[in-house]
Formats: C-alpha cells, structure tokens, sequence
C-alpha cells in the first residue's frame, strides 16, 4: 500500500488519522452547531506540516498546486459555500496535492462532494426549481466522505508513483 519505508509510512499514517480526526470533529460541529472552530483546521494543518516537511526533497512539483488549490478555495469558491466547507476543501486539496494526486485529485474530490450532496438532495426532495436548497445541510460531513473515497481511489486503488 505504501511504498517509503517504515519512517515515511509511519509519518503518512499519522498526518492521514489527524486529517480523518480533524474531518471527523467538523463534521460533527457543523451537523451539531452549523460552524466549525478554527482549532479543527489546526489539528489538520500539523497533519499537513508533517507531510510538507517528510517530502521537502520534492516541494517544487507539490507546493504551487497546494497553493493554487488553497486560493481558488478560499478565494473564489468559498463565495458558494460557507467559510468552514473551503477551509475544509483547502486542507484536503493541501492532503491531496502532497501526497502526489495534484489538482486532479482536488478536482475529483470536490466533484464527488458536489455530487452526493446534490444527489442526495434531490432524493429528499430538498431542492428548488431554482436549484437551489430549500433548507441548508450541513455540507462537511459529504466533504469528508468523499476526501476518503478520494484518497481510497486515488492511494489504495491506483497508488501515484511518487509513493
């Protein structure tokens, strides 16, 4: 499954549970409070810094689309859902893109979410003619489903060949 030997295994096992913790946690608070804490990207974040520095031999191919991934969430995308759902999108794209998926695999997952929260929806009938919800749901918990379908597809089915 992995293939860095037993310190970078180790280091991808730990940031990967504290990217699930941290997913688990805000979606837990958004379905609960409908906000999530900034103390939440925190923990996800420490997962992303031990990435960022076990791979630092190769930071120029994974670092500008990590930070391409994280403006067009914050600053373009983040005007279609709340503020929590980009900062989620953000540090699961940083996930992704240091792990070797690149932007594709940012794209692939938000595709996902994007999909079964519409398809879901629309089976319970929570959508307009405009398209629009007729009630908010939290948004987190389908971001955090399809990040893990994502690195399933993306890791464990067709492991890049950086790993």
């Amino acid at each position: 499954m992995w293939s860095g030997g037993a310190g970078k295994d180790r280091m991808l096992i730990i940031s990967s549970s504290l990217a699930v913790i941290s997913l688990m946690l805000a979606s837990y608070e958004d379905i609960r409070t409908r906000s999530v804490t900034n103390a939440v990207w925190w923990i996800f974040s420490a997962g992303l810094l031990m990435l960022l520095f076990e791979r630092r031999g190769v930071w120029v191919s994974y670092v500008p689309e990590s930070i391409l991934a994280v403006v067009i969430q914050e600053f373009i995308m983040s005007r279609a859902y709340g503020r929590a759902d980009s900062h989620a999108f953000s540090c699961c794209a940083v996930f992704l893109c240091l792990t070797g998926s690149g932007l594709e695999g940012h794209i692939l997952h938000m595709s996902l979410a994007l999909v079964m929260l519409s398809g879901l929806q629309i089976l319970r009938g929570n959508i307009t003619r405009g398209l629009k919800l007729k009630r908010p749901v939290p948004f987190i918990p389908y971001i955090a489903v399809s990040f893990m379908i994502s690195v399933i597809i993306l890791h464990i089915v067709t492991p890049p060949v950086c790993w």
